[in-house]
């Protein structure tokens, strides 16, 4: 049982790191654009509301991967 535990764990970790790498590279793009006068100012609001949302699931994910827990499961198997 202690296989199945690290391998949700590592599953569960690489969600984290997935969820990061889909929503940060954005918001940094949109830092830039902004910086380089390509993007209006108000635009920081949609990329901040969307950083927040990567970090809250990848901290979610790196708590589950810390109690070896699967990305999709609530509760340990």
């Amino acid at each position: 049982m202690a296989i199945r535990g690290i391998a949700d764990g590592v599953a569960s970790l690489a969600a984290a790191v997935a969820a990061l790498a889909v929503t940060l590279p954005p918001v940094w793009f949109t830092h830039v654009a902004i910086r380089a006068d390509l993007a209006p100012l108000w635009a920081y609001v949609p990329a901040g509301l969307l950083a927040i949302v990567g970090i809250i699931m990848g901290a979610a994910f790196v708590r589950k991967a810390s109690n070896g827990i699967a990305p999709s499961q609530d509760h340990r198997r």
